[in-house]
């Protein structure tokens, strides 16, 4: 099976992503029974390996968000080296290079865009149409409650949703927008 329908199936039964941006946080998924697709949200170059090695010994899909990686350049060296030593599931990032390196050395990708305004959306839907992510994350997650599913879908793509999601009910509302995952760094939701 290939990664991305693996992550899709994973995500069918467990829609919460967990983000992890502190020590705390990777304690509590690794404490985990069942594996979860887990996005790690800061890190330095010196713990990635180890908390990236960690995730994956438990079963988890460790995604690294390559731009808030402390002592890594997010260029295709960098991607390629974090690739050899780290071995994550995939990536999140921002960036056009990142996004086409990481595809092109297997791992799944996810593109981050920011639903600020209907300028913002066209962007990303122009992004997603170059780009071809495997997932497009959209944030603030809460703002996809109040965009129709219609103009989401047009978006293209696999969806997460994530920022300032606060409570069950947003990852409810949020998933029922046909979101596939939901990311958010409360502990509580995961």
């Amino acid at each position: 099976m290939d990664k991305v329908r693996l992550l899709k199936d994973r995500l069918s039964s467990r829609p919460v992503i967990c983000a992890v941006r502190s020590e705390e946080a990777l304690r509590r998924v690794l404490s985990f029974e069942e594996p979860r697709c887990v996005f790690v949200l800061g890190s330095t170059l010196q713990d990635l390996f180890k908390t990236v090695s960690s995730l994956t010994a438990r079963g988890h899909m460790p995604f690294v968000h390559v731009d808030l990686v402390e002592g890594l350049k997010a260029d295709q060296s960098g991607i390629r080296y974090m690739v050899d030593n780290a071995r994550p599931f995939g990536v999140i990032s921002t960036h056009k290079g990142v996004i086409d390196a990481a595809k092109a050395m297997g791992l799944v990708t996810v593109l981050r865009v920011f639903l600020l305004d209907s300028d913002a959306v066209r962007k990303g839907k122009s992004l997603v149409s170059s780009l071809k992510p495997d997932f497009l994350e959209v944030l603030p997650g809460v703002a996809v409650m109040g965009v129709e599913k219609g103009r989401l879908a047009e978006l293209g793509g696999s969806l997460i949703a994530g920022g300032l999601v606060e409570t069950r009910e947003q990852v409810r509302a949020i998933l029922d927008k046909g979101v596939l995952g939901v990311s958010t760094s409360r502990v509580d939701l995961w």
